[in-house]
């Protein structure tokens, strides 16, 4: 929590002590506390839809990053606050920037299975295939979590724009990881949309060799009923 006492209104939804504090000296609503963040940040952060919209009308700056680079709608879409995520976005948040990991707005949204958030993003034009600093994309991190419901959005919805088979920095694809964290839903999706079953990765595993060896045989039978329908 933050050392800074309108930081806290904001995060605690302290309205009224906050709107005080705002109207005695404007200035502070682009306070930083020691980790970079505005309160803006902190009523994203508390899902304070009101204090957001309170801030952003009083011209708080939309897409402040905090130390890491943090940008108010990147908490948003993490806790995954669609009506704050809506507002930044109305406020001209740019819905494609990166914090110091490489991370954007969609990473989170993906990894955290925020369904309504991620459609949001994709309507306002987020980068499907932006990738990390680690070469990671939104759908490397839905695919490792076996988040269903964003994968289906990506691959019914955007389907023409995504990049089934993006390669992180050791080469793993979305099938990789799905495989490797045994999410065999998640496997399945990707196969019968079409993902490359046989590309390996820079130690020359596939997507198979990665599945502990107890669902390997589940994996195969997938993939024969895909190819040799």
């Amino acid at each position: 929590m933050s050392e800074l006492e309108i930081c806290r209104f904001a995060y605690e939804g302290k309205f009224e002590k906050l709107k005080e504090r705002v109207e005695k000296d404007r200035s502070c609503i682009e306070t930083k506390d020691g980790s970079g963040r505005i309160p803006l940040h902190w009523a994203a952060s508390g899902s304070q839809k009101n204090i957001v919209n309170y801030l952003l009308e009083e011209g708080s700056t939309v897409d402040e990053g905090d130390d890491s680079n943090w940008t108010p709608l990147m908490i948003a879409a993490s806790v995954g606050c669609l009506d704050i995520v809506a507002a930044l976005i109305r406020k001209g948040a740019d819905v494609n920037s990166m914090n110091q990991t490489g991370q954007s707005s969609l990473h989170y949204a993906a990894s955290k299975n925020r369904e309504e958030v991620s459609k949001l993003l994709l309507d306002n034009h987020a980068n499907i295939n932006a990738a990390d600093n680690m070469g990671s994309t939104p759908l490397h991190r839905a695919a490792s979590k076996g988040n269903i419901k964003i994968m289906k959005v990506f691959l019914e919805e955007y389907g023409n724009q995504l990049d089934l088979n993006p390669r992180d920095c050791v080469g793993n694809t979305p099938l990789h990881l799905a495989c490797e964290e045994e999410r065999i839903e998640a496997a399945k999706l990707l196969i019968e949309a079409g993902a490359s079953t046989d590309s390996l990765n820079k130690e020359k595993k596939s997507a198979v060799d990665m599945a502990p060896p107890q669902i390997r045989q589940s994996l195969r039978r997938i993939i024969d009923s895909v190819l040799y329908p």
